[in-house]
């Protein structure tokens, strides 16, 4: 094995475009034939889910706050995969002046080459963290059911996604402002630092090595992971979860006094709790399409740190499990969707209403036409009117 003495030197430098073409048609079939299908059909069945989550149950909890921003976080994840990943394809064959993407393509070059992939990597990290937020919140609705029925607010949750996103954006900070600058000759463009990107430096070590790999895949992961199983443990240690207790606790003396006043609030606590099973059930089912789908970027960084250590370079093999990494995340993105659908009643509701409008048109088509009323019937029928009526008014 190779010392490594960590002074600054070159890094593994190899763009398969460049380097090997038969990689990159390779990654380009992958791209073409899984992710811009997952794409397509990942906007589509969250847009749905958009409209689903659009108004959800009012009860006072922060769950459909974080659910909603975890949508959006899913569409932006969507839209900036794709964005990072065909443009630059596209541009690669509109090159010529007379190519029809030509001068977007030029405007790519010069500056949305090396900004994509860190708006990317940006909106992945702050997707990760909603994620192992949505969890740890999960399990302290579950376990501190007194002090979250006073404190899970919407506006707390507001303030602690907002804040969360605003570190995420200064964590994130350092490769836009570190790693890239702007130059003005010959042109206005935006390119890499070399001494940044090129060499393998002591904050390319710490920054993209070790912090990294650890804040946004390996902690995470850990919390998502741990949180579920603990939320698990506290749904099958009290079986009678449904927060009654809790309610009746607080509500004995007006039960006393009043019977009849409690009939009604019982009805909504019954739906509020409702409303906070489902949400239990679809936020584990999020963690744990999560978990599965992105197991494989946890690989991808034990491997990043074996080739680190060995003093090695990526392989053909490395790049293909990166890609198929990226489908999976894909699909992750796009199977939320059907979780955040069920866990509302709007599509239901829609399928129901569609159904009966179209039972009772089939019902009403089928039916035969009535009909008219016999003649002796209508003059017996005229006659009873005239005797209750003036004779001059029936003439």
């Amino acid at each position: 094995m190779k010392e490594r003495s960590w002074m600054p030197q070159t890094i593994c430098y190899h763009e398969p475009k460049v380097h090997d073409y038969e990689l990159y048609f390779q990654l380009t079939k992958i791209n073409l034939y899984f992710l811009l299908p997952l794409a397509v059909l990942g906007i589509l069945f969250n847009s749905a889910a958009l409209v689903c989550l659009y108004n959800p149950p009012k009860i006072s909890s922060g769950v459909f706050i974080y659910l909603r921003a975890l949508l959006i976080l899913d569409h932006c994840q969507i839209i900036m995969t794709s964005a990072a990943t065909f443009i630059p394809q596209l541009c690669d064959s509109h090159h010529s002046h007379n190519h029809t993407f030509y001068q977007f393509c030029m405007y790519e070059r010069r500056f949305m080459k090396h900004i994509l992939p860190r708006l990317e990597t940006t909106v992945n990290g702050m997707h990760f963290w909603m994620v192992a937020a949505l969890s740890t919140h999960r399990y302290w609705k579950i376990s501190r059911p007194v002090i979250s029925r006073v404190r899970d607010t919407v506006v707390r949750a507001q303030f602690i996604i907002i804040t969360m996103l605003c570190v995420a954006v200064l964590y994130r900070a350092p490769i836009f402002f570190m790693e890239l600058e702007l130059k003005k000759k010959p042109f206005w463009r935006v390119q890499r630092k070399p001494e940044m990107t090129q060499l393998l430096s002591w904050y390319r070590f710490i920054y993209h090595s070790i912090v990294d790999p650890a804040l946004s895949n390996l902690i995470p992961f850990i919390c998502m992971a741990a949180f579920s199983l603990l939320t698990l443990y506290e749904i099958f240690r009290s079986r009678d979860f449904t927060y009654k207790q809790l309610y009746f606790h607080f509500n004995e003396s007006k039960e006393k006094n009043n019977t009849f006043t409690t009939c009604f609030p019982n009805r909504t606590e019954s739906i509020r709790q409702r409303q906070e099973w489902r949400a239990t059930i679809s936020i584990i089912l999020i963690i744990v399409l999560y978990l599965i789908f992105h197991s494989l970027q946890f690989y991808n960084v034990i491997r990043k740190w074996q080739l680190l250590i060995t003093a090695g370079c990526p392989t053909r093999a490395d790049y293909i499990q990166s890609e198929i990494s990226n489908v999976l995340s894909m699909l992750s993105a796009s199977a939320n969707a059907f979780v955040y659908i069920a866990f509302t009643n709007r599509l239901q509701r829609y399928i129901r209403q569609l159904v009966r409008r179209t039972s009772r048109s089939f019902s009403t088509s089928t039916e035969p036409p009535l009909s008219p009323p016999h003649s002796a019937t209508a003059v017996f029928d005229h006659a009873l009117t005239c005797n209750r009526r003036d004779s001059s008014v029936c003439l």
